[in-house]
């Protein structure tokens, strides 16, 4: 069952059934360019891309055919082909989506074709870097920038084989517009775009989907909701959003114990919590700490927002030469000498998202996520319901 206006990728999700993608993210507009999701419908003379066919009632679709198998290796050898994707020497080998797409198809050989254009990799910025030959030309980088953070700093420049994702200014470094978010970084499926420092030092986390829904539902017990909302390395957007449910928060209030939260004074964290909210990105060893308690303690651990999901702009400080660099420039004695005062929280070396430290139950981005989504995500769990999400999840 898809949600109302919903697709058939979005159907596809809801009821577990496993379909590819590349050019399709949730939260950006469609495309339909990769032509991975390509299903079959009953009455329709061609296959169509799932992510743009409004589901119907009474659809019959086929999802797993020899040919659309046959397509989609075609498709998998195609794109590998057209780029200088080796693996062994890619910055983002173990958290590709082109690789894993490789992997679903069975994919163990790739006949070269005509000689490709070598574009040269463009690291004129200090923090990021563009490899035009492991862009697969999905455009997700370029909506994400467009459509997310408005700046339209990134383009698609030439035809067919020689098309080429380009930036404003005629190099990343002379963009005007790029804002240094990093959004376009975390929609690139391949390593087409990427962090500098992270790569240098191998540090660039698999980034695995966030989950569509709990894995599990609560236990019914009868009793109300025992929640707890922790705030971690970020900007305490993620639990403004909660507060702006405003007259819902009272809708709420009879089903749900606040155990734990900023919003109140408790100084432990307490057993046997239901459902933890995180917001943010560990960036401190008391962080690191806090949260290896929460996840012993806690049945579902909720990642709130893009920082606590991605690191986001929480993790902006690694691309700044990490806490060592940033102390020096925030924090600094006499002569610029660094100092380290009693009152600073311990550093971790490189900011991360929870789902490196812990298993997270429910990923919820959003910069910070829609109050409508945290209300529906809330009344389903008072409810004893596993919350759906297929097709509600954005990034920004």
């Amino acid at each position: 069952m898809a949600p109302e206006g919903g697709t058939v990728l979005d159907a596809c999700r809801q009821g577990g059934v496993p379909l590819p993608s590349l050019c399709h993210m949730d939260g950006l507009s469609e495309v339909a360019s990769c032509r991975v999701c390509l299903v079959e419908v009953n009455g329709e003379e061609h296959p169509v891309p799932a992510c743009v066919t409004p589901a119907r009632g009474g659809m019959r679709v086929s999802t797993d055919t020899p040919a659309l198998r046959a397509h989609r290796l075609a498709v998998a050898e195609m794109l590998f082909a057209g780029g200088h994707h080796v693996c062994a020497f890619c910055p983002a080998s173990g958290r590709c989506e082109l690789q894993d797409l490789g992997r679903l198809v069975g994919l163990d050989a790739v006949r070269t074709g005509p000689e490709i254009p070598r574009w040269p990799v463009d690291a004129s910025r200090a923090r990021f870097a563009l490899d035009p030959g492991r862009c697969i030309l999905c455009t997700r980088c370029v909506r994400a920038c467009g459509e997310l953070e408005k700046a339209w700093a990134l383009g698609v420049a030439g035809h067919g084989h020689r098309s080429r994702i380009i930036l404003d200014g005629g190099s990343w470094g002379a963009s005007r517009a790029c804002t240094d978010c990093g959004r376009c970084v975390d929609a690139c499926p391949t390593g087409a775009i990427f962090e500098k420092a992270l790569a240098a030092q191998g540090l660039l986390p698999r980034r695995d989907p966030p989950a569509a829904h709990a894995p599990s539902p609560l236990p019914a017990t009868g009793r109300r909701l025992r929640l707890a909302t922790v705030w971690l390395g970020g900007c305490s957007g993620c639990h403004m959003s909660l507060l702006d449910l405003d007259g819902r928060l009272l809708d709420l209030a009879p089903r749900i114990d606040l155990l734990y939260s900023p919003l109140c004074d408790v100084k432990a964290y307490p057993q046997d919590v239901d459902v933890c909210l995180v917001e943010g990105a560990v960036a401190t060893e008391e962080e690191s700490v806090l949260l290896a308690i929460i996840r012993e303690r806690t049945h579902l651990l909720v990642a709130l927002g893009d920082c606590a999901v991605t690191g986001n702009v929480t993790a902006m400080r690694d691309g700044a030469g990490g806490a060592a660099a940033v102390l020096a420039r925030a924090w600094a004695g006499p002569g610029g000498v660094p100092v380290r005062a009693p009152e600073l929280p311990a550093l971790l070396d490189r900011v991360i998202p929870l789902h490196e430290q812990v298993r997270v139950d429910l990923s919820l981005p959003g910069c910070p996520p829609r109050p409508d989504l945290l209300f529906l995500v809330l009344s389903d769990l008072v409810a004893g319901r596993t919350p759906g999400l297929e097709g509600l999840l954005r990034f920004g």
